[in-house]
């Protein structure tokens, strides 16, 4: 299994990103050949392989052909991506994170999110940041992402609006929906931009720790500002040879919400994809009976499994936990039975073998013999 980890120890930034995804391997000629789709003219990148404080990295800039005074609207930029002839993954994850941006400078300025104005974020070197950074991403195929706490900076940041506070405003709003932690230290300034902590967002789950993994490449993406240290980030690419490196797994206590409701989000929980959920009866404060909700899903999941539960339920918190797994291999087998053929889940780990017929033949033959579910069971298990 192939991991990607964002240490954001000065911050994440768009140009960082990519300069950072190059460095680990990411391929620049496919970068551009792709980013040509979008059929944005006058812009061309800059790519340097370079030293800052005794580390080699990369940097990447957009270089504007010619200066740029467009404002772009949300839907201008969807059409924009849409339009191209982009892989439907990479537009599906650029627009998710342009989407995130669009929220956050809606909610500042009291406005919907169609009716944004993009300013710095309209501009074409920040399209080409957020849907490079896409393309890498893709490119590197990771098959689950972390990211660390982040280090947002301190201090002022000069924007369109003038001086605004670090974590600018839209920064804030992003890092509020997610569980990344941030702190200050070492950065005099912005090391956090609404565009590097949306594509943070968007793309990792976060890890308090650094994520189990046999390290195999790492790469640092640089900025130009100099800090007291260094101003960069660093992706982390390596593997393990489990898979359930990613797993977690949710709870939350509820107490007052219905039967339907709570059968709805089980369904719904399902189709968003997660490896289980189900109710526990309990007992909460002042005797009330009530459920603990409990979910097993990917870590990459995590982000929009939390929204799904805070938006279908009346849960107001939610617990999460990595979780290891011993998970028997399983193979399927089809064995012949005076009934017809049968599918049988063989179980082994370490000279231990379980085999188990699948229900669903079991429920076909007892209904096409008449014979009872059990009876059938009890027949099939005789030639396992």
């Amino acid at each position: 299994m192939k991991v990607l980890y964002f240490d954001c120890f000065a911050g994440i930034s768009g140009d960082m990103t990519l300069g950072a995804f190059l460095d680990i391997g990411a391929d620049p000629a496919h970068l551009e050949r792709e980013l040509a789709k979008l059929g944005v003219p006058g812009f061309h990148l800059e790519i340097e392989k370079t030293q800052k404080r005794g580390i080699t990295g990369t940097k990447c800039h957009v270089v504007m052909d010619r200066h740029e005074h467009a404002h772009r609207h949300f839907s201008d930029i969807v059409g924009i991506i849409e339009g191209s002839g982009l892989d439907e993954a990479v537009k599906k994850t650029a627009i998710a994170i342009f989407r995130r941006v669009a929220e956050a400078e809606g909610k500042v300025h009291g406005v919907p999110m169609e009716q944004v104005h993009f300013h710095e974020v309209g501009a074409v070197d920040s399209i080409v940041d957020i849907v490079g950074a896409a393309i890498c991403f893709h490119d590197i195929a990771p098959d689950v992402v972390y990211g660390s706490a982040v280090n947002a900076g301190q201090g002022f940041v000069k924007c369109a609006h003038g001086l605004l506070p670090v974590p600018a405003p839209a920064t804030a709003e992003i890092i509020g929906k997610t569980d990344f932690p941030i702190y200050a230290k070492g950065v005099d300034g912005e090391s956090a931009t609404p565009t590097g902590m949306a594509i943070l967002a968007e793309l990792a789950s976060y890890s308090a720790g650094f994520p189990q993994m046999a390290v195999d490449t790492i790469g640092y993406g640089f900025g130009d500002r100099e800090f007291e240290i260094l101003n960069g980030l660093r992706l982390f690419v390596g593997h393990t040879d489990s898979e359930d490196c990613g797993i977690l797994v949710m709870e939350t206590n509820i107490d007052d919400m219905t039967g339907e409701t709570a059968g709805y989000v089980l369904e719904g929980l399902f189709e968003q994809g997660v490896r289980d959920a189900f109710y526990t009866p309990i007992y909460m404060k002042k005797n009330r009976p009530a459920v603990k909700l409990t979910v097993i899903c990917d870590a990459e999941k995590a982000e929009t499994i939390t929204r799904y539960i805070f938006a279908q339920t009346s849960s107001i918190g939610l617990r999460k936990y990595k979780v290891d797994r011993a998970v028997m291999n399983r193979e399927i087998e089809t064995v012949d039975t005076p009934f017809g053929p049968v599918r049988v889940k063989v179980c082994t780990y370490g000279g231990i073998v379980k085999r188990s017929p699948e229900y669903e033949d079991l429920k076909r033959i007892a209904g096409e013999t008449g014979k009872s579910f059990m009876e059938i069971e009890a027949a099939v298990y005789k030639y396992l």
